[in-house]
């Protein structure tokens, strides 16, 4: 059976039938992304990876074929659902309030993918390479004083966002010039009672992990003249 693609590619008789099916192969495509719920900036980012441009009007009626091949297969289809996406947004996330990036973004983060993978955007990321993403925001973030937690010894997320939500709260202490206060129980006397919560962070979930990583890391920011978003 032949594909959209390789159907695109016969000549056509008459250049109103050339006409036609650029047209109806075009309102494919912008149909296809409709039902997937892909916006108009990731299906721009989904037409450079596959033909090398970024505009429907720029192809010809092969290209927007294999464009539409591409969708029909799914693989363009929307990825939030995946683990390794919301991971690689939390630990951008986590970089942004431990100062080390200005724009927490998705164009920005997308920009950091492309660095690294070649890929254009975060949603077109298989397994392999989110991998290799996830492993160099983790390198940075540590650089940026996160003391990751071997997986033995804390294999759900609680444990990651607390070696994060640490470090910020180090990085707020030195930037007070204020002793550390075993870390764990000045930081639940300073936030806990803040989130409505009881003051022990061992005891925190992941939402109020969550709450407190914004709380303190807003206020690295603010100590370090930064803006915020």
């Amino acid at each position: 059976m032949k594909s959209l693609g390789q159907i695109a590619q016969r000549t056509l008789r008459t250049a109103e039938g050339k006409s036609e099916s650029r047209t109806g192969l075009i309102r494919a495509v912008r149909a296809a992304c409709k039902a997937q719920g892909i916006e108009d900036d990731d299906r721009r980012a989904l037409q450079l990876e596959v033909t090398g441009k970024a505009s429907l009007g720029d192809m010809t009626p092969a290209e927007i074929g294999r464009v539409l091949d591409q969708l029909n297969r799914g693989r363009a289809a929307p990825m939030a659902h995946r683990p390794h996406v919301a991971k690689i947004r939390a630990l951008w996330w986590s970089l942004y309030w431990l100062g080390a990036i200005d724009d927490p973004g998705e164009r920005a983060l997308n920009a950091f993918v492309k660095r690294q993978t070649g890929r254009n955007a975060l949603r077109f990321l298989g397994a392999p390479q989110a991998a290799s993403v996830i492993e160099a925001l983790k390198a940075w973030c540590a650089r940026e004083g996160v003391a990751w937690p071997p997986v033995a010894a804390d294999a759900d997320a609680r444990g990651e966002r607390r070696a994060v939500l640490d470090a910020l709260w180090r990085k707020r202490c030195d930037q007070a010039g204020a002793p550390r206060l075993a870390d764990a129980r000045g930081l639940g006397m300073n936030v806990g009672p803040l989130l409505g919560d009881q003051p022990d962070p061992a005891k925190w979930g992941a939402k109020t992990l969550d709450l407190a990583i914004r709380h303190v890391g807003k206020a690295v920011r603010r100590a370090a003249g930064k803006s915020e978003r």
